[in-house]
This record gives C-alpha cells, sequence and structure tokens, in this order.
C-alpha cells in the first residue's frame, strides 16, 4: 500500500489518498522487488474525476435513489462525493491496491450502502446490473477503446445510463466517434489540474 495522507475536498469531504511526495519513490522500490509492477495512475485525483463529481452535484438525477456502479474508478472520488444520494454504489477498480484505499475510505466515511469490488472490465460478471455506470477517463488507453466499447453497449443494452468524463485528447476520438450514436446530453468543464486548465466533457450515453 502507498504511503496515505488524509485530504478534504472542496465539498468538506475527506478522504484518504496516496501521498503524491511519495508515489515515485514508493513505486520505484516496489519495482526493485517486483519489476512486474504496475504504475499506479489510480493513486491521484484527476480533471475527469472532478468534473464527473461536478456533474453528479448539478444533475443528481442520474444517481438519485439509483443502483451505481464506478468502474475503473482509482481514488473514487465521484462515487463518495455523491454516495448518500444512491440507493446503493459499488466502487471498483481492477488494482488491488486501489481497492483496498476504496475499502478504507468506505470504513473512514461510515458508508453502509457502499462496497469496494476488484473487477477488471475485461471479464466483468454478465449478470452484474446497475441504473447508471460512471466512467471517469477510462478511454485513454487506445488499447482498450475496443473492449470499452462492448462494456459500455452491453450495460446499455441492459438498460443502464452511462456517464462517461473524458478530456479532449485526440487518440480518443474515433473511440467518441463510435459512441456517438448513444449521447444523449454533454456538459463541458474546465478543471484546473497539475498547474493548467484541462477540458473535460461529461458524456450522458443511452438508448
Amino acid at each position: 500500500m502507498y504511503p496515505l495522507q488524509l485530504v478534504t475536498l472542496s465539498n468538506g469531504l475527506s478522504l484518504y489518498v496516496p501521498d503524491p511526495t511519495l508515489v515515485q519513490s514508493t513505486y520505484q522500490k516496489l519495482v526493485a522487488t517486483n519489476p512486474a509492477t504496475i504504475f499506479p495512475y489510480w493513486a491521484k485525483i484527476w480533471g475527469s474525476a472532478q468534473a464527473m463529481t461536478q456533474f453528479l452535484q448539478e444533475e443528481p438525477a442520474w444517481i438519485q435513489d439509483k443502483i451505481v456502479l464506478e468502474i475503473g474508478a482509482g481514488i473514487g472520488m465521484p462515487s463518495f462525493c455523491v454516495a448518500s444520494k444512491t440507493k446503493k454504489i459499488t466502487i471498483s477498480d481492477y488494482a488491488p491496491d486501489a481497492v483496498l484505499l476504496l475499502q478504507k475510505n468506505i470504513e473512514h466515511l461510515k458508508l453502509n450502502n457502499v462496497n469496494a469490488a476488484c473487477i477488471n472490465w475485461n471479464t466483468i460478471s454478465e449478470d452484474m446490473i446497475a441504473d447508471t455506470i460512471l466512467l471517469s477517463d477510462t478511454n485513454y488507453e487506445p488499447a482498450a477503446h475496443h473492449q470499452l466499447f462492448f462494456l459500455i453497449v452491453t450495460f446499455i443494452n441492459k438498460g443502464s445510463t452511462i456517464l462517461l468524463a473524458t478530456p479532449n485528447r485526440i487518440t480518443s476520438n474515433p473511440f467518441l466517434e463510435r459512441i456517438s450514436r448513444y449521447i444523449n446530453s454533454s456538459k463541458n468543464y474546465s478543471i484546473h489540474e497539475n498547474d493548467t486548465t484541462k477540458e473535460i466533457i461529461v458524456l450522458v450515453l443511452k438508448k
């Protein structure tokens, strides 16, 4: 587990997150022990997660009293910020360390309607259902676009609404074109991240 610090978000919610000053050095120590260690891209709050959180606070009807699933959540900021409004919410990531942190924050916040799960979207259970699926910048890797498209279509065909937050990234354009038939609405956000401003769009995907 990466060294943690307790931070207070802009809405007053406090979460344990990996100490950004120690992530790189901790990763290097882990790689020295196990060269196959994957870099913890999950270990920070990304701009897309901030945009998703803002969107859900502005439009809570998408998650109000609904069964919600966040996939590739990392720290899970959007889910934690709206958990009290949902009927039930599952926050998931494929990285075991991320899931351990999600569980720690569930216990820290004393949330009874939230659970953490280790889910790889390449092998997601066919019987898993949710009213609303949250995806924050899960489309950053072009090699994953085909499987991600399949995942989105599968859930849409089950009647789910997909909320996808993504930065304006050229490599994602073919993927966004492919899912364009499902775009019901969208909102744009300017998010301050690492001393720069990033343009993030949140898409509502459904039948």
